[in-house]
């Protein structure tokens, strides 16, 4: 069910303690995800890893909220459009084009990010079993505050501090 990107295979991955973020990358992630608002919004996050406890975030990547939609082209998930206020789902064509993208400018995907327009920017129980492990996790709470997590293999996220440069 779950894939793993090919940019991480064969890497020994341990949690971050820190993303690093510029300004412009902070406005179009919240510009993106605020975008389709009260329904849950999403986006690639491309970047680069910094040593061996930071990432760095480079390229926010907007996605389209692809839950509910077109069951033809993806037909192992069954979704409702009214759900997409707690749901998001990516369309593994644009995530691939993402991926090739960032490849030829020399940057991988590090992560998602996704809103949660009725809670808080703590991940759910279905964002850690959909994601991919070894991910970033960016979430956009109801507050409109930005909250990053690390999603281990075990399922588990791990808090990641922000460090806006």
């Amino acid at each position: 069910m779950f894939t793993r990107s090919a940019d991480l295979i064969g890497r020994r991955l341990n949690p971050p303690s820190t993303i690093r973020l510029d300004h412009r990358c902070l406005t179009l992630l919240h510009r993106s995800l605020l975008a389709v608002w009260p329904e849950e919004g999403c986006a690639l996050l491309l970047g680069r890893f910094e040593g061996t406890a930071s990432l760095r975030l480079e390229t926010v990547w907007p996605a389209c909220n692809r839950w509910g939609a077109g069951e033809a082209d993806m037909p192992w998930i069954v979704a409702r459009p009214a759900e997409r206020d707690r749901n998001f789902l990516l369309d593994p064509r644009e995530q691939l084009a993402a991926q090739r993208w960032a490849r030829s400018r020399g940057q991988m995907r590090i992560g998602v990010a996704h809103s949660h327009p009725a809670s808080n920017a703590e991940p759910s129980v279905a964002d850690r079993q959909r994601a991919e492990p070894h991910q970033l996790m960016l979430i956009l709470g109801n507050d409109r505050e930005i909250q990053a997590w690390w999603l281990g293999e075990d399922r588990q996220v791990r808090p990641v501090l922000i460090d806006v440069q």
